[in-house]
This record gives structure tokens, sequence and C-alpha cells, in this order.
């Protein structure tokens, strides 16, 4: 795996946290006065129509049934679960308590990563993903009361999630991340309709048609480039970079509930992002180690294949 695809990819699940974070946060808004299942069908029927629309665009509905490949099928149905589970979760809970037990994620994609795909985790990676969760617990302090029924849904959920980013990998090269993402989405538009059986649904106004819309744009960024990620870096140097998800909470809490970090959680969120900005630097060592490796190997194959002598870089000239 070259480093410079785990560049790519750490960018993409930067990108895939905040918009997470996002779609949380409006979903949890607009669920106070609107059901659950409600808010996630219409949603739903939003991001399935727009990928839709953009796969039928782009041409990516040609390669036809291979889009439901079994490994995507697989992946869908881990999505579900593991939404349906937090997001419950978070409609019953803090937000700031949910996203803690979120980040519990990068400790079980890593270990899931080494056990499953022989991925090599250096006690360098281990720390990073170790001191990252040690600020999301500075920043959110929780207590024994955080830790009820609902906490323990959210943890469920995150293994389900965890499950959900390893078989991402298992995904065949040629299907195109954007017929993927329209699959996930139909998936969770679904699981938004079954969850209405047992709700009361209300009538929908122009009121609600912002925050769906929003929601809708912020969910299909995060299920994109969450699918970005996964497929082109390696899961253990990407999993720490979901600890940026308790910054954008933060941001979110001061903006909209005005609620400010005090000492420990700024501590903690130092940590955190020392964290993630730790492993984008191990990240460009590696790059430049596999750069110099391949210029040696270059080298040495044009000194085998030729009776010249080639000057290594920085070498004496023969006189």
């Amino acid at each position: 795996m070259l480093a410079k695809e785990n560049g790519r990819a750490l960018l993409a699940m930067f990108l895939s946290t905040a918009f997470f974070m996002f779609n949380d946060a409006t979903l949890k808004y607009t669920a106070q006065t609107m059901p659950l299942g409600q808010v996630i069908f219409l949603r739903g029927l939003v991001t399935t129509a727009v990928m839709g629309g953009l796969c039928l665009y782009l041409g990516q509905f040609k390669i036809g049934w291979q889009l439901f490949h079994p490994v995507v099928l697989a992946r869908a149905l881990l999505e579900v679960i593991g939404s349906m589970m937090y997001l419950t979760a978070l409609t019953h809970m803090p937000m700031a308590n949910a996203t803690a037990m979120l980040q519990a994620m990068p400790l079980m994609v890593t270990a899931g990563a080494a056990m499953v795909y022989g991925e090599v985790v250096g006690w360098r990676r281990w720390s990073a993903v170790a001191f990252g969760f040690v600020g999301v617990m500075l920043i959110i302090q929780p207590g024994l009361d955080g830790f009820d029924a609902w906490a323990l849904l959210a943890i469920a959920a995150v293994f389900f999630m965890a499950c959900r980013d390893l078989v991402t990998r298992r995904m065949p090269k040629g299907l195109p991340s954007f017929g993927v993402t329209f699959v996930v989405c139909g998936a969770v538009t679904f699981m938004g309709l079954g969850l209405g059986v047992t709700e009361d649904w209300v009538q929908v106004d122009t009121w609600y048609l912002w925050p769906v819309l929003g929601s809708s744009a912020f969910i299909i960024g995060a299920y994109y480039f969450a699918i970005v990620s996964n497929r082109l870096g390696e899961l253990v140097a990407v999993a720490p970079m979901r600890y940026t998800g308790l910054l954008w909470a933060t941001g979110i809490g001061v903006l909209v509930w005005g609620t400010f970090p005090d000492a420990i959680t700024m501590l903690g969120m130092v940590i955190v992002v020392g964290s993630g900005l730790y492993t984008v630097h191990r990240e460009r060592m590696r790059l430049r180690a596999e750069q110099a490796a391949e210029r040696t190997s270059a080298l040495k194959q044009q000194k085998e294949t030729t009776d010249i002598p080639v000057a290594t870089p920085g070498a004496p000239a023969s006189a």
C-alpha cells in the first residue's frame, strides 16, 4: 500500500467525519419535533434520488447487478444495523456522549485490520490510537451515569460500524464508489421506513424542508468519502483520523447549543489533534522512505543490466 494513497485516504476520512458530525447534529435537532424513522426516510428519499441521478449521469448503472455484489450488500446491511442503533441512541443521550463512544471505532478497526487482513500495526500507531482515545475521554469526561442502556446500544453500534469498514476493504476494485453509495442510501431509506411502522408520523411543512435537505447533503458526503477512504488507504493508518469528529462535535456544541469547553476538554482536544497530526507525519515519513527505496531499486536494476557503472547519489565521482 503506497503512503501516497494513505495520504489521500486520510483527507477523505477527515471530510467524511466532518460530514457525519454535521449530519448527526442536523438529524438530532430535527428529530426533536419529527419521529426518527420519518426523518431518516425523508432524508433517504432525497439522498437516493440524488445518487441515482448522479450514477445515471456518470453511466455507473451500466454494470447492472454487479452493484449488488455480496460484499456491497453485506456492507449495506452492516450500515443499516449500525446506523439504526447509533441514531436511536443519539436521540436519547447527549450528542457529545454518543460521539465519544463512537471514537472507540479506531481501536476496533485497527485490531480488526491486524487480525483479519494482517496489516502491520507498529507500536507508534497503537500509541497514536491509544492517546487519541485518552483525549476523547478527557473531552467528554464520562461518569458512571453516562453508561446506561442507550450507551450500551451506542457501543454495539460501534462494533457493527467497525465491521462495516473491514468489509469495505473486500470490495472489488472495479466497483464505482458512487454506485456503492447509492446502494447504501437505498438500504438506509428502507430502514427509516421500517422504523416508521411503530411511529406516528407528522405532517411535513416548509420548516422541515431545509433540515432534511441539509442532512441529505451531509450524509451523501459522509458515505462517499468513507467508502473512498476505506477502499484507498490502510485501515490502521486511516482509523485515528476519526478522532477529529470530537473537534467538530465540540465546535457544533459551541455554535448551536452554547456549550464551551473547559480546561480539561481543551487538553483532550490538543491530544486528539496531536494524534491525528502524528499519524499524518508518520505517513509522510513512509512516503519518503518508499521513494528512496524505489530510487535505490531502480539504480540497482540499471547497474545490473548495463556494463556502465552507475554513480549513486552523493557518491564522489571517480577520476
